[in-house]
């Protein structure tokens, strides 16, 4: 089987990219031939991008030049690198990155035989790669990551076209059973095309190395975009109502954001608290590794996700995780990791859309915060609870890639 990957977006700087690469690392073991189309910005390290994709055929989509003379699109309003809103796109803008992505599609079928497709996203370029591929012997699949569901529900850009189009898609993989209910009921999509397949993470990156700390303190960190969505003003918040000694606890802030005045909202607010909060700005994956074996608990306290790679890869390091009741996650991390005292789970604030809460439900879903983080320090302060080994064996992306194989063929 010969797979061409498709995304919008750049391969290495996102969760869905990081999912989209570890997919591709677990079909090369699997033997397959893969080629990967995907944007990226025309001051950007070609080399650096495609080797981090791997043995692959590389087909890069270039933002910023004349042919498409704006930022790399992005699934979220806020992305760690610079972005164009596909809320700011007008008609000339989506002609031009159809355009474009249309010659790479071209010219990676004509010269690498694909017989399967799989697009990134259920959203504007995956609905026009089904509309434009008319072989019929090269099936044409998608992953939904969750946050192309929001940009659908909350801006109106074509989403009929976009609608009629990913449901003549030949199958469709969710993240979980939540994910998938959502799909089939947004697009009127029949049943027996949305398969689940959930996540993984790079295990060999990502493991219990058995750090052992000289001082003695509980390191909290964050990994992700730095964006009010991903609720760190609520986390910043509910850190002022411990009552630690300073010096006891250590807060690590890891990754950027595009959202200039959100990040620094939330950098300011930082500076406020009455706990040290270091940013540590986009680290790569293997210092990311560094950073959870360094430290104790990491907490996600987002609004919106769809299968955060990020709590698998956390909790590989030995790092106990908290995390927002976010829909699917708790049901596909399994009853025996649930149960194993690793993770906890703290319940969502009601919503006023897509992952915006409700300000004046903001107050108890801090208060349930602080009270879960309080929980997990004091356990950590009992050396026995400390960075205890689980079982992760079904998580990785080598597991997800054998799931997708028996679903594909």
């Amino acid at each position: 089987m010969r797979i061409l990957h498709i995304t919008t977006q750049k391969p290495n700087s996102t969760g869905s990219g990081i999912y989209m690469c570890g997919m591709i690392n677990g079909f090369e073991k699997l033997g397959y031939e893969q080629s990967v189309i995907a944007g990226v910005d025309i001051d950007d390290d070609i080399k650096t991008i495609k080797d981090s994709l791997g043995n692959v055929k590389f087909y890069p989509v270039i933002y910023n030049t004349n042919e498409l003379n704006f930022n790399v699109v992005g699934m979220s309003d806020s992305m760690p690198y610079k972005s164009t809103r596909y809320r700011d796109l007008d008609e000339n803008m989506v002609k031009k990155l159809k355009l474009s992505f249309l010659n790479q599609i071209e010219k990676a079928i004509k010269e690498y035989k694909i017989d399967t497709i799989i697009c990134h996203h259920l959203y504007l370029l995956t609905a026009f790669v089904r509309e434009v591929i008319k072989d019929k012997n090269i099936k044409v699949l998608a992953v939904c990551h969750g946050t192309c569901l929001r940009q659908l529900k909350t801006i109106p850009l074509e989403r009929e076209y976009i609608k009629e189009n990913i449901k003549k898609l030949d199958k469709i993989f969710a993240l979980h059973e939540e994910q998938r209910k959502d799909i089939i009921s947004t697009f009127g999509i029949e049943s027996d095309k949305v398969y689940v397949i959930g996540s993984g993470y790079n295990d060999s990156i990502f493991k219990n190395i058995e750090y052992t700390k000289k001082e003695n303190y509980i390191s909290l960190i964050f990994a992700g975009k730095i964006c009010k969505s991903k609720g760190l003003l609520s986390f910043i918040n509910c850190l002022d109502r411990l009552n630690y000694k300073k010096d006891l606890l250590k807060i690590k802030l890891a990754g950027t954001g595009s959202d200039e005045k959100s990040y620094n909202e939330i950098v300011d607010r930082a500076k406020k608290s009455k706990y040290d909060i270091l940013f540590l700005g986009k680290l790569d994956q293997k210092k990311l590794s560094e950073e959870f074996n360094k430290a104790d608990i990491f907490v996600l306290p987002s609004f919106y996700e769809g299968l955060p790679v990020v709590i698998l890869e956390a909790m590989a390091c030995g790092t106990d995780v908290i995390t927002t009741d976010i829909p699917g996650v708790r049901e596909w991390i399994g009853e025996k990791i649930n149960k194993s005292g690793k993770i906890e789970y703290v319940s969502l604030p009601n919503m006023q859309s897509v992952g915006i809460p409700k300000e004046e439900d903001l107050n108890d879903f801090e208060d349930r915060l602080s009270k879960t983080i309080e929980k997990m320090i004091n356990k950590n302060l009992d050396k026995k609870n400390h960075k205890r080994e689980i079982d992760m064996s079904e998580k990785t992306w080598d597991g997800l890639a054998k799931r997708m194989e028996d679903m594909i063929n």
